[in-house]
């Protein structure tokens, strides 16, 4: 018992020493707010739960190193105390961190993902925060050294009863904060649970993934329709899928759909030949991805599926519901199928979606080139997709048609390009500040988006060198040849840099172009499109009918009916829904938005005090949706979600 009790107050110390650190950081940042003092108290107890776990979890671990010799075992213990307190005090520096940049603190979902590719991150954390890994290290050796110290001297003992008394203060107090929380979802709760401390944030998000999925209510599941599942030979023979053109589909990483030449990017050359095949094509320049992170809005492509599947953050460990990609369906209609990515598709689970209950004839992306050589994006240069593809297709031997997908990656942060290639804007460098994922000097901001637009150009380059081999091989005029990118690009627009964090335009909103073979029909149109409308499209092309499980629209004939979701389950949680010209979300940081985006483009002003009718319209559907979402994956059994498909909104 006693040396439970040391390890208790070694975990109790270092919480504290974590939090008085927070607090102080906060008063030499001008960010402490002297009216939250009184709540700081109730964060710290809401903490209890995880200093109780850490302490049984680490005693645990110490008592299986008894069976070591003596010197043995106090070498075993301080590696892990230290390798323990390592992670800890680093996990929340980087949380405090990224408070500062973007004022959200690291949930649980989000350090899950830290943790999977520690080896990914790494890296990256040494370049960027060297300073204070080495300041934690040492830290973090020193408690360790006197912790060890203590935890093997019998001569020294704790109070059983102190330690008593200390459960039941925190017991109380912890469970009068939770009541705090989960009961009263007012303005103090939520400065406690989104304000104030690190591992306070993270304990509520762990709770929060704990709790259970609640039924929704019976006015969103009026009308609600769930196509019954089909075989997929079935739906293929019942359609008229007759011709069948090629099928290359390009998808781009994080370019906003103001950055192209044409839609009047002020930088002129930046994207020539995404801009002249774009111009053999009908433009989509209000195309909204699904999410503002490529794992929610890649997958959601590939399925025309909206990403809301749970509450916390998705990374496809369980894929137990009807799942049916283009892929799936035009191999079972005799097409070959193709695909060749730049990035690490295990990134967040992408891979294990895009092949549960999927075959895919052929597949390469970055791994089967680095294995375990991997770096903070571990991608390969897009320049090795292209010529893989290239190969593919020189190499192809059937007369069977095609299905390719090809990802270029370059355009993704750090927007890092091979030395040899061209770069035209200058300056671009960013080795001289501090130049990170979620914050670097804006006084630096010029060097940036010349970097990015030297990215775009190489990809764009990528893609032209793939349209000219198709074009000197006959593959060009009779293909369906479709150009989107995954979501947006913030440059502090709108408060954030890059993406993953919030639903305004800039991360949102993207271009889609569709090559149609033989269509004299080009140019483009302003109605608002989903990226998960871009299957049910290519079938259109293609001559079949939408598939029940799809959630998008086929675009091309008639405008999309309806509104288009969109949410962020990265770092800042966000949900939101465009009926155009209004648009509405809620985040966690920026709280409730309601925008114009036709009278108001730059989403400079919130609406939600003049037009109160319109903002009660759009929660109530953007409600039902999610609680219809959430109905179909939550509540339903396995063996009920393989009879129907998910509802249609």
């Amino acid at each position: 018992m006693h040396k439970f009790i040391k390890t208790f107050y070694l975990w109790l110390g270092l919480f504290t020493l974590c939090n008085l650190i927070s607090i102080i950081s906060s008063v030499v940042l001008q960010s402490f707010r002297s009216e939250y003092l009184s709540l700081y108290p109730v964060a710290w107890t809401l903490q209890f739960p995880l200093v109780f776990l850490l302490s049984l979890v680490h005693y645990g671990l110490n008592h299986l190193f008894s069976l070591l010799p003596a010197t043995g075992k106090k070498i075993a213990r301080l590696i892990l105390c230290t390798v323990a307190s390592i992670l800890f005090m680093g996990t929340y520096v980087a949380s405090q961190l990224m408070f500062v940049e973007i004022e959200s603190f690291i949930a649980w979902d989000a350090l899950r993902v830290a943790l999977d590719n520690t080896r990914q991150i790494i890296p990256d954390i040494g370049r960027s925060n060297s300073l204070e890994l080495i300041a934690i290290t040492l830290l973090a050796a020193g408690i360790s050294t006197l912790y060890v110290r203590r935890y093997h001297d019998h001569e020294q003992k704790h109070s059983s009863k102190i330690f008593s008394i200390l459960c039941v203060l925190f017991l109380a107090t912890s469970a009068a904060g939770f009541t705090l929380i989960y009961s009263s979802p007012d303005q103090t709760s939520d400065r406690i649970r989104k304000e104030l401390l690190p591992t306070t944030f993270l304990t509520l998000s762990i709770i929060d993934g704990m709790l259970p999925s609640v039924e929704p209510a019976a006015s969103a599941l009026v009308d609600l329709v769930l196509e019954p599942a089909i075989e997929l030979n079935d739906y293929v023979a019942a359609g008229s899928l007759q011709d069948k053109p090629n099928v290359f589909f390009i998808m781009l990483e994080s370019i906003s759909w103001d950055h192209f030449g044409v839609t009047g990017y002020n930088r002129k050359n930046v994207s020539p030949n995404l801009d002249a095949l774009a111009r053999d094509s009908i433009i989509f320049p209000r195309s909204y991805a699904t999410a503002n992170h490529s794992n929610y809005s890649q997958t959601s492509v590939h399925s025309s599926q909206y990403p809301l599947r749970r509450k916390q953050l998705d990374r496809f460990e369980n894929v137990d519901y009807p799942k049916i990609l283009l892929f799936d369906i035009l191999s079972h209609a005799g097409y070959q199928t193709a695909f060749f990515s730049a990035q690490n598709e295990d990134w967040q689970g992408m891979k294990s979606f895009t092949h549960a209950h999927t075959e895919l004839e052929h597949y390469f992306h970055s791994k089967d080139l680095l294995g375990s050589n991997i770096g903070i994006e571990s991608k390969i240069d897009d320049s090795l997709v292209r010529t893989r593809a290239t190969d593919f297709l020189e190499d192809k031997n059937d007369n069977r048609p095609l299905f390719m997908y090809l990802n270029f990656q370059a355009t993704h942060f750090p927007y890092d390009i091979p030395d040899e290639a061209p770069r035209p804007f200058l300056p671009c460098s960013t080795d001289h500040f501090k130049y990170k994922f979620f914050h670097y000097d804006q006084d630096y901001q010029e060097n940036v988006i010349n970097k990015f637009d030297n990215a775009l150009h190489y990809v764009d380059a990528q893609v032209g060198e793939f349209i000219s081999y198709l074009k000197e091989n006959g593959l060009y005029e009779n293909s369906v040849i479709v150009i989107a990118s995954d979501h947006g690009e913030a440059f502090y627009g709108s408060g954030y840099p890059t993406h993953g964090t919030s639903l305004f335009e800039d991360q949102m909103r993207t271009l889609t172009t569709f090559k149609v073979p033989g269509s004299t029909t080009t140019g483009s149109r302003e109605d608002p499109i989903s990226l998960i409308d871009i299957n049910p499209t290519i079938l259109e092309v293609l001559g079949q009918p939408n598939h029940p499980n799809f959630q998008g629209q086929p675009i091309l004939a008639v405008p999309r009916k309806g509104p288009i979701y969109i949410l962020s389950h990265g770092i800042i949680k966000s949900y939101g829904i465009i009926d155009y010209p209004w648009k509405y979300f809620t985040s966690a940081r920026d709280g409730e938005w309601l925008l114009n985006l036709e009278t108001d483009p730059s989403e400079s002003t919130d609406l939600a005090g003049q037009h109160k009718g319109q903002l009660r319209r759009l929660k109530q559907q953007l409600d039902m949706f999610r609680q219809r979402q959430m109905y179909y994956y939550n509540i339903l059994t396995e063996e009920d979600r393989h009879k129907v498909y998910p509802p249609q909104h």
